[in-house]
């Protein structure tokens, strides 16, 4: 079986919705009875990060399981990354300066974007770079939980 065949869905509910999405679905690998470690990275929801191992309990038989809390933290951190209209033309070198700060991305779209940067990665010069992204009106920002 390959890893894609291996992997489940874990929902995420979100109480204040946002953008319309009342929740969130990730991929997941079982690592556990009830325990999933999270294979990509989470668009609305904020309290996790890729690789998070994650407790999910489905209520019923074949369900997806949904998420009661974060078992072990991965160490990564999402950022999302949202680019105005204004910022729309500089989105190639907006990726390029986010990769040379040491994270990776995933795209929603052209501007909607998950950044993931991995434990041994400072995040501080890259929330300075978001942070003038923010105040020149390019972008906004913001960060997940990692408690």
């Amino acid at each position: 079986m390959s890893i894609e065949e291996s992997l489940v869905k874990v929902h995420f509910d979100l109480p204040e919705p946002e953008m319309g999405v009342g929740g969130e679905s990730l991929w997941a690998e079982s690592v556990g009875p009830n325990l999933y470690e999270l294979q990509n990275s989470p668009w609305h929801a904020r309290t996790v990060n890729w690789l998070d191992v994650v407790e999910a309990v489905s209520e019923a038989e074949g369900q997806i399981p949904e998420f009661v809390r974060v078992h072990k933290r991965s160490g990564h951190r999402t950022i999302h990354l949202y680019i105005f209209s204004e910022g729309e033309s500089r989105n190639e070198d907006i990726l390029e300066r986010c990769n040379e700060l040491g994270c990776t991305w995933e795209g929603m779209d052209d501007r909607m974007l998950a950044l993931d940067f991995p434990p041994e990665v400072d995040i501080s010069p890259a929330i300075q770079y978001l942070e003038s992204l923010q105040e020149s009106s390019a972008a906004t920002w913001r960060i997940n939980d990692d408690e």
